[in-house]
């Protein structure tokens, strides 16, 4: 199959992305302007204002890349073989690791705190994210599709889901609540969550 090349408008933005990402990392979100991110990623401060209307738009996408990335569709090969509740134990685990990541939290406190008193905007930009693109929502398809769960609504299902884990590993994090989950405490409400959820979807 033969690639697309990609526009020179989508290799600056690739390029902006592969700035702010570093940069983040190594200076941390409130520490990098605009104009260090244009200059790190060899375009115009203004041409960085075309893809992303604010720093706080740029950390959206940056949290939706990381998000989708969590885990690969070619993960969802390897764990066919397990039984069903530890696929999904398995699944929401490498999503819990992906937000509990120091980078990830901060990114994260500066983008909410930024739309914290502008839901519109705040809903405009997590439809952005677009979560249907996560491996987790291909293997709930996947799953209602062999008739493996019983599965209405799966958008719904996956949002049940988020709530569950990020109810217990993300908010109470971003507010400082609570210091971030441990791999083994992690792991046990991937553990436990996908006990609850198999238990009222799964075919008995």
């Amino acid at each position: 199959m033969t690639s697309v090349p990609k526009s020179r408008s989508e290799i600056k933005r690739q390029a902006i992305l592969e700035a702010a990402r570093e940069a983040f990392h190594e200076d941390g979100v409130h520490q990098t302007s605009m104009d260090k991110l244009a200059a790190r990623a060899k375009v115009s401060k203004r041409t960085v204002y075309n893809h992303f209307a604010s720093k706080e738009a740029l950390v959206m996408e940056l949290l939706s890349c990381l998000w989708k990335s969590a885990v690969s569709e070619d993960v969802l090969l390897q764990l066919a073989p397990l039984p069903q509740q530890e696929q999904l134990a398995n699944l929401l685990f490498q999503e819990i690791r992906v937000f509990s990541e120091p980078q990830y939290l901060d990114m994260a406190k500066v983008a909410f705190g930024h739309f914290l008193f502008r839901p519109e905007a705040l809903q405009e930009q997590l439809a952005t994210m677009n979560k249907k693109e996560t491996a987790l929502y291909f293997w709930l398809v996947d799953q209602e599709n062999q008739g493996k769960l019983a599965i209405k609504d799966t958008e719904k299902a996956l949002g049940q889901l988020h709530n569950l884990i990020k109810g217990g590993a993300f908010w109470p994090q971003v507010i400082g609540a609570c210091q971030p989950l441990s791999a083994e405490e992690g792991f046990e409400l991937a553990r436990e969550t996908a006990a609850i959820f198999i238990s009222h979807y799964g075919k008995q």
